[in-house]
């Protein structure tokens, strides 16, 4: 685990705030995560370089309208509040833990935060991480990609 530096903290500022004005959007908040998901954007943001992007948020948007277009598809959306506090999260998780935030959105659902969002956005990260583990009867382990490789190694038989 690496400690939340200069550059962990633009790169989840920016995501956060990216994720923020992804409400300003005609789709629903599923539908702007799925193609985020997907993105050009996330596979640079995931190299947890800051230096690699332009930290634009207007610049981040109009990349996944590029590369997806305009969509008014869906009818939910979150608070801007909310989907601030989630994209933080998620890059928090995802810079501190070295993984990707696929794998992040898999282990922690972006329905679940969203939900948990009034109890945890005033706390600590950690301690978010920490209850977010427990909630879904997890441990640090599951951010070792070696523990990872065992756990379907046992699963299929040749652990």
């Amino acid at each position: 685990m690496r400690k939340l530096d200069h550059k962990g903290l633009l790169l989840a500022e920016y995501q956060a705030k990216l994720f923020e004005r992804s409400s300003e959007l005609g789709c629903s908040t599923g539908v702007f995560i799925r193609r985020f998901l997907h993105s050009d954007l996330l596979r640079k943001l995931d190299t947890n370089d800051p230096y690699a992007l332009s930290l634009d948020v207007n610049e981040g948007i109009n990349s996944i309208l590029e590369q997806f277009g305009p969509s008014s598809y869906g009818k939910i959306k979150y608070s801007k509040s909310a989907l601030f506090w989630m994209g933080y999260m998620y890059r928090y998780i995802s810079y501190t833990r070295e993984i990707t935030t696929g794998l992040a959105m898999s282990f922690f659902a972006y329905k679940q935060m969203n939900e948990l969002y009034y109890t945890y956005h005033t706390q600590d990260p950690e301690w978010c991480v920490s209850n977010l583990l427990e909630l879904n009867h997890l441990t640090e382990d599951v951010f070792d990609s070696n523990y990872r490789l065992r756990e379907v190694m046992k699963a299929s038989g040749l652990y």
